[in-house]
């Protein structure tokens, strides 16, 4: 029986843990060939293996998203050893929570170079091949809270706002072609990113009032809406973002 994603290639950002990680292995164990990359080498190895492990086919690529040279090395890396690329899945991420008053230049430039600027750099850097083989799915990582504030979240709401505006500015620059550009949304996902709010069982309990789950998400349930937007069974789906949050849109005043 023929796997959904057989002779397809892949690059997974942000892939050392967490939402990547998932994403590498479900399409790994669905057949496809898989770059994984990211700045944590350690992260990437134990990816790695978990990819192997299910019988997958991996390139590791230490990747700063900030950098364009190093982008478009992976992407190089990537043609060279498989040939194509016909998946890439943007997720590297990274946040500072504090008040805007107190948002320092540097950590703006961070946050914002890793969530908009590293997107914007691989999009572009595998878009050429896409053209020419008239066919890609792109699928970015945002965020609910790239459509509401949050305390302290000021620079992270606007990274992922504009991840989500970049998304439908590429699908429409997409038309003519057959690319799907679209991205996932998650809402609360035990990742390491949310460590530090997940922490303690006050926290647990407020944030499950919020979502009618009544749970909260696991990389696992992120990555499986990304392997459904990167399928042709969503060939139709373009330019659209789609929340994975257990409802918890659904509940605003």
């Amino acid at each position: 029986m023929c796997k959904r994603f057989e002779n397809k290639v892949a690059i997974i950002t942000g892939a050392a843990s967490g939402i990547g990680q998932a994403a590498a292995v479900q399409f790994a164990r669905e057949g496809a060939k898989v770059t994984i990359c990211d700045v944590n080498t350690e992260g990437l190895e134990k990816t790695h293996e978990m990819v192997a492990g299910v019988g997958g086919e991996c390139l590791v690529v230490k990747v700063n998203v900030r950098s364009q040279e190093e982008v478009e090395a992976c992407v190089n890396a990537t043609l060279e050893k498989f040939g194509t690329i016909d998946i890439l899945v943007n997720n590297a991420g990274t946040g500072q929570f504090v008040p805007f008053a107190m948002m320092d230049n540097e950590e703006y430039d961070r946050v914002m170079d890793i969530n908009v600027r590293g997107m914007f750099f691989f999009s572009r850097a595998v878009l050429p091949t896409m053209m020419d083989k008239d066919y890609g799915k792109i699928v970015n990582i945002t965020s609910i809270m790239g459509e509401v504030a949050g305390q302290g979240q000021s620079i992270y709401n606007t990274s992922k706002g504009a991840a989500k505006m970049m998304t439908q500015g590429i699908a429409v620059d997409c038309s003519g072609y057959h690319i799907n550009v679209n991205a996932v949304a998650p809402g609360m996902v035990l990742t390491g990113l949310t460590h530090n709010m997940l922490g303690d069982e006050d926290q647990v309990t407020y944030f499950l009032e919020k979502i009618p789950q009544r749970r909260i998400g696991t990389p696992d349930d992120i990555a499986s809406a990304i392997l459904f937007l990167a399928s042709d069974e969503a060939s139709y789906i373009h330019g659209t973002t789609l929340h994975v949050d257990g409802g918890m849109m659904c509940t605003r005043m």
